[in-house]
């Protein structure tokens, strides 16, 4: 296996952007588009474009001695983004409707859901495997590539946000070595809908 730096002229953004959304909490992906194919294309411009968290200068894929795609992963130091950027990219993507609700269902949504992220903070946004290559330790490749990274950036910590019911991703995330250091379960605006914020300091 291979983790490699996405090239937008030669992986398939297509299955980039169908990973990406598959890892999306459900309000995310209503706020992308108003169905599915609908959100994966939105997605595909945003990775295309760059300069926002989809960006594709964010995005390092795993690939096979075959270049077959096994997985995907989505992340940045915090002084690598910003909102303002998003919104940028974000208005030239979506219809106008749906980028006033981005804007603030979409903010709202981040403020009381995800991680807060510090510009030495490593946010590990989206960790997706091809659903036939599972079981087979790319989900775990990914994670020890990803602390390289956070590590050549000089990030002192390493981020990421895993939904309440998600156990699998909650185990696998602790025999890394993440803690749990805050939850987010605004049970009145988004029922069922909570997150673990976990953290892992970088040696």
């Amino acid at each position: 296996m291979n983790f490699v730096e996405l090239d937008t002229n030669k992986h398939d953004l297509n299955k980039v952007s169908k990973l990406i959304y598959e890892t999306e909490l459900t309000i995310f992906k209503q706020l992308l588009g108003k169905n599915e194919n609908e959100a994966v294309q939105n997605i595909k411009k945003l990775v295309e474009s760059g300069d926002n968290s989809f960006g594709h200068e964010h995005i390092h894929v795993v690939v096979d001695d075959d270049e077959n795609m096994l997985g995907i992963l989505v992340s940045f130091c915090g002084k690598e983004t910003s909102l303002w950027n998003d919104f940028k990219e974000y208005s030239k993507v979506l219809k106008f409707y749906n980028f006033l609700k981005y804007a603030v269902k979409g903010t709202l949504i981040s403020e009381m859901l995800t991680s807060s992220v510090g510009k030495n903070d490593y946010y590990l946004s989206n960790i997706a495997v091809d659903p036939q290559f599972r079981g087979q330790g790319i989900g775990t490749y990914i994670l020890e590539n990803a602390f390289k990274a956070a590590e050549k950036k000089g990030c002192k910590r390493v981020l990421l946000d895993v939904t309440l019911n998600n156990e699998g991703a909650r185990r696998l995330y602790e025999r890394f070595g993440f803690k749990v250091y805050g939850k987010k379960d605004p049970k009145l605006i988004f029922k069922g809908k909570g997150t673990l914020n976990m953290e892992h300091f970088v040696d």
